[in-house]
């Protein structure tokens, strides 16, 4: 009878032998290869994946991020939820097709600028279709787009997808418990807050729910105190409690509070804060532990309920009152803020105002036509 595959002449298994070690470059240590592919821009990742096994395990690894942070290789990726610029399909540098002619933006999409390159791109392998006003929130280097309204029925949804920025790969995510839209929306501790809103009738919401990206899991909150639609969301102090700014009634339609909720995760109840609201028009971010905000006169920072509110920098240039979206990146060294530009000049277009923390200075970026439009929800992610 014929032995096995595999057995020797007296019919025991011969052994496997070890695989062999292949080096990420050939002829140079792997921490040193490691070096070098960590300094290949993020447009380029999806590429260096594609080369072989060795480099798509390292380009996974934790230690590739500490790798790029280590050679001043890291990148500040924002991600803004926008409508299409009407007007750019009659620019001549206006989005083209795949063919390279004209093509209209879409009506509302996922964007992407580059704070370290200034490159602008669409997201590749976004949902074909995106809720209108859906929101967008990051954790680590996962990015959540949620709820909005179904383009067709312009209800709410509860729908969710979720990105992985370092990968570039999207699936679809457990969707909330309930459909919202114009909610408040922030990562705090590591997982993202959903809270107020309101539903298909339009009444206001006061109820709650964290998302844990990793586990892809929901967890309902006890309800806030106030029904808050279109309140403004963010996490604050150590980076580990949710607050929900202002918001309206449903029988006070506009009538924005000034007060304001925080989620206590260890007591799970939420705690009231009086009196936070800046103007209703005003674009509220977190700075290393400080709420900011940017309205019609100056950047404001938050001392606390018994001293209120000073000025910490100047307004952004030429940004219209009341059309602001910010976010802050780089740790905390610079603010991005997103919104209409002012004047006759501006056409109607949209563009992004950076804000160095330390020199406390603006400068204004105007992006191409097809990246002009109006920004409904921004994030950022380090890559």
């Amino acid at each position: 009878m014929r032995s096995p595959r595999g057995a020797g002449a007296g019919g025991g298994v011969r052994a496997c032998a070890p695989e062999q070690h292949v080096e990420l470059i050939p002829g140079i240590p792997d921490d040193v290869a490691v070096d070098c592919l960590a300094r290949v821009p993020h447009a380029s990742h999806r590429a260096l994946r594609r080369v072989c096994r060795g480099w798509r395990s390292a380009a996974a690894a934790p230690a590739f991020a500490s790798a790029r942070a280590a050679a001043g290789a890291a990148e500040d990726l924002v991600y803004l939820m926008q409508f299409g610029n009407p007007s750019a399909s009659d620019d001549e540098d206006g989005p083209k097709d795949e063919e390279g002619g004209g093509g209209a933006a879409p009506a509302y999409g996922v964007a992407v600028y580059n704070v370290a390159t200034g490159e602008w791109r669409r997201e590749r392998g976004a949902p074909p279709v995106v809720p209108v006003f859906a929101q967008c929130a990051a954790v680590g280097t996962r990015v959540a787009v949620l709820g909005g309204w179904d383009p067709r029925t312009f209800e709410p949804v509860a729908d969710v997808h979720v990105l992985d920025a370092a990968t570039g790969r999207w699936r679809r995510g457990a969707p909330m418990r309930s459909a919202r839209s114009f909610f408040a929306c922030a990562e705090a501790g590591g997982k993202i807050y959903v809270a107020g809103g309101h539903d298909k009738h339009k009444n206001a919401l006061k109820t709650a729910e964290a998302y844990d990206a990793g586990a892809d899991a929901w967890d309902p909150l006890p309800d806030m105190s106030e029904e808050r639609d279109e309140c403004d969301g963010m996490a604050t102090v150590a980076g580990d409690r949710f607050l929900a700014v202002s918001g309206y009634r449903t029988a006070r339609q506009g009538g924005f509070e000034r007060d304001a909720e925080w989620f206590d995760p260890a007591a799970r109840a939420w705690r009231r804060l009086e009196r936070v609201r800046a103007p209703p028009s005003a674009a509220h971010v977190v700075v290393k532990g400080r709420v900011w905000c940017i309205e019609g006169n100056a950047v404001m920072e938050w001392m606390g309920t018994r001293r209120g509110w000073r000025e910490v920098g100047p307004y952004p240039p030429g940004l219209k009152a009341g059309t602001a979206r910010a976010v802050c990146v780089g740790g905390g060294e610079k603010v991005v803020v997103t919104g209409a530009l002012d004047g006759e000049g501006g056409g109607g277009r949209h563009a992004l105002w950076v804000f160095d923390v330390k020199a406390k200075t603006w400068s204004v970026v105007r992006p191409p036509p097809e990246f002009a439009g109006f920004v409904f929800s921004i994030a950022s992610v380090r890559i």
